[in-house]
C-alpha cells in the first residue's frame, strides 16, 4: 500500500515538474582558477610556470566545457539558480557568466574569498530576470581549537522567486583528508553551523522554502548530515524538517562521485518539507537528478566501467570538465 502511494506521488510530480520547471543545480567544478598567482593562497600549481602549467587556452577551455554542462542541465531553458564549489574568486565567475554562453543567461553573482588556504570558494549564480536577491551572508566555520584549519565559508542568501521567499545555502564541507573517520568532526562542525541558521529560519517561518546544496564529502547517511537532520525524502513528509532528495542513492551503483570503482554521493540537495508539500508558495521535487552525460565520462581502466573526466590526472593534463558530476532539482 505504501509503495502503491508513493508510486502515484512520483507519477504526480512528472506531470507537475513538466518542461515548463526551473532547475536548480549544484556543480564542483573542480579547481576552477585563473592563470594568476595570489600570493596570498596556496594556487602556485595552477599558473603557467606552476606544475600543472596552467595556461590562458586551459583555462578558456575549462570555461567554456562548463558551460556546455550548465547549458545541457538545463534543457533547453537556463537554470534558476546554480551552485558552485571549487571557483578560486569574482574574476573567474565573470568569465565564466560573461564571456561563454553563459552571457546569455543574464546571471548575477554571490561570492566572497573564503579562508581556505588554497584559495577555492563557493559561489551562487542566479538569473536576474526571475530572482531578485534580498539577503546575502557567509557563515565562517570556527575551529577555536586549531586555528589552523581554514574551510570554506557557507554562502548563504535570501530571494525572492516571483512571489515566493526562498532560503539558499551552498557548502563545501571540510574533505576528507587524514581519514573520512578522523575528519568527520570537521564536517559535523560545518553541518552545525548551517543547522543553527535553519533553524532561525524556522523559527521565523515555519512553512520556510529552504535549499540547501553543496559537496558535504559524505554520503547521505553520515554522522555530519545527522547533524543537519536530513532524511529521506521518500519518508512521510512534515513541513519544518529537512529532506534529502539524494537519499535514495544509497547503495545504488551510480552517484555524483566514483572513488576506487566505488559510486557515492557526495553532492547532495536538501530542501525543507514545505518546498515539497508546496507549503512554501514552492513546489521541488523530492528526488534530485544526477546529471550523467556520456561526455562527463571516461572509462574507469583500473575498475571497469566509467567514472566523471577530471581536468587532470596528478600533474597530467586530462581536458576533462570534474572529477564530480553535477545535480539538479526542479522546482515550480
Amino acid at each position: 500500500m505504501k509503495l502503491s502511494v508513493f508510486l502515484l506521488l512520483l507519477c504526480f510530480e512528472s506531470v507537475l515538474f513538466g518542461q515548463q520547471a526551473e532547475r536548480v543545480m549544484f556543480y564542483n567544478v573542480e579547481n576552477l582558477f585563473d592563470t594568476y598567482d595570489n600570493p596570498l593562497t596556496r594556487d602556485d600549481e595552477f599558473t603557467p610556470q606552476g606544475a600543472k602549467h596552467w595556461t590562458k587556452a586551459r583555462y578558456m577551455m575549462k570555461l567554456r566545457k562548463l558551460a556546455e554542462v550548465v547549458d545541457s542541465v538545463g534543457g533547453g531553458r537556463w537554470p534558476l539558480m546554480i551552485g558552485l564549489a571549487e571557483v578560486e574568486n569574482r574574476r573567474v565567475l565573470e568569465d565564466f557568466v560573461g564571456k561563454t554562453v553563459l552571457s546569455g543567461g543574464d546571471y548575477g553573482i554571490v561570492h566572497r574569498d573564503s579562508p581556505d588556504v588554497r584559495g577555492i570558494d563557493v559561489a551562487l549564480l542566479y538569473r536576474q530576470k526571475e530572482v531578485t536577491m534580498s539577503e546575502s551572508a557567509f557563515l565562517r566555520i570556527p575551529f577555536p581549537e586549531d586555528t589552523t584549519i581554514r574551510t570554506r565559508d557557507v554562502l548563504y542568501a535570501k530571494i525572492l522567486f516571483r512571489q515566493d521567499t526562498l532560503h539558499i545555502f551552498v557548502c563545501h564541507f571540510p574533505s576528507m583528508v587524514g581519514g573520512e573517520k578522523q575528519s568527520e568532526w570537521k564536517r559535523k562542525r560545518a553541518a552545525s553551523v548551517v543547522r543553527h541558521k535553519v533553524d532561525s529560519v524556522f523559527r521565523r517561518n515555519p512553512e520556510a522554502g529552504i535549499i540547501v546544496m553543496g559537496d558535504l564529502n559524505g554520503k547521505a547517511d553520515t554522522p555530519a548530515q545527522k547533524v543537519l537532520g536530513a532524511k529521506s525524502s521518500d519518508k512521510k513528509i512534515q513541513t519544518s524538517e529537512l529532506y534529502n532528495t539524494g537519499y535514495y542513492l544509497l547503495k545504488k551503483n551510480h552517484g555524483s562521485y566514483r572513488y576506487k570503482g566505488n559510486w557515492q554521493t557526495i553532492d547532495h540537495i536538501i530542501v525543507s518539507g514545505g518546498l515539497i508539500d508546496g507549503k512554501s508558495g514552492c513546489f521541488a521535487e523530492r528526488r534530485m537528478t544526477v546529471f550523467s552525460a556520456p561526455f562527463l565520462l571516461e572509462e574507469d581502466k583500473a575498475y571497469f566501467g566509467y567514472k566523471p573526466c577530471p581536468t587532470y590526472r596528478g600533474p597530467r593534463y586530462i581536458g576533462g570538465v570534474s572529477d564530480h558530476l553535477p545535480v539538479f532539482i526542479r522546482l515550480r
